[in-house]
């Protein structure tokens, strides 16, 4: 590259979609401790490539009682601790509703943005079962669309369900089932934090490659690379663990 060449900086927007349902609360901490992990980890990657990636987080904690963005589309270093003041489980699971508010909300911000792509994780311990507004087939129809034209990635960790036909419902294709405690949210969080790293590392190889593209070419591309490339490196493993 030319001393006087401009970098490529690429916007990647971190979406995580957490339960907070009453049933979550036996592995709350995990919960929080993870979240808290995961946004160290999006802080290495902004130290890792300051010039060429900014990173932004936006964290939609739902329950039938509320679904709230605690940060919205907000730099990584701006980010604070998730505490038991912020989250604290209640009663029930309108998975749908959390999915198309954050989704549609973070699209319609950044559609239009020259060279910006997005991260969502999914993560709950149950089926969802009080969804109001939207239902699993939009949610399908959306996460298709965002994943195929734009160039999302989607993850989805689940325990005490079908995880891989909750996944396939809503048209994820990287997904994993963790067990029911404290260890097993643990797990599943680290495996998504070492995820996104090498995904950020990823990205960072592509660049190069997508200089010269138009934004539609990119966006085609990265949806491309989304499904070809495996996520959680041990996906096939539906406890999150090394066989």
């Amino acid at each position: 590259m030319e001393k006087n060449e401009k970098k490529q900086v690429t916007e990647v927007f971190n979406l995580i979609i957490l339960d907070k349902s009453g049933s979550m609360s036996c592995i709350a901490d995990a919960a929080r401790t993870g979240f808290n992990e995961t946004v160290g980890g999006i802080r290495a990657a902004q130290e890792k490539y300051p010039d060429t990636q900014r990173h932004y987080v936006s964290l939609m904690i739902f329950c039938d009682c509320e679904k709230k963005m605690l940060w919205d589309k907000t730099p990584v270093a701006d980010v604070k601790e998730l505490t038991s003041k912020d989250y604290r489980p209640c009663c029930g699971t309108p998975l749908y509703d959390a999915m198309g508010i954050s989704l549609n909300a973070l699209y319609s911000y950044i559609k239009d943005r020259e060279n910006a792509t997005a991260m969502v994780t999914v993560i709950t311990d149950g089926y969802e079962n009080a969804s109001r507004e939207y239902s699993g087939r939009t949610i399908k129809a959306l996460i298709e669309k965002l994943k195929n034209e734009e160039g999302w990635n989607f993850a989805y960790m689940g325990a005490n369900q079908d995880v891989d036909a909750v996944s396939f419902s809503l048209s994820i294709d990287h997904k994993m089932e963790f067990d029911y405690d404290e260890e097993g949210a643990r797990k599943a969080f680290l495996a998504d934090r070492k995820a996104r790293m090498t995904k950020y590392d990823n990205l960072q190889y592509s660049l190069a490659n997508e200089s010269a593209m138009s934004i539609r070419e990119r966006k085609l591309a990265r949806a491309k690379r989304n499904m070809e490339e495996k996520y959680f490196q041990d996906e096939d493993d539906t406890k999150g663990e090394n066989k």
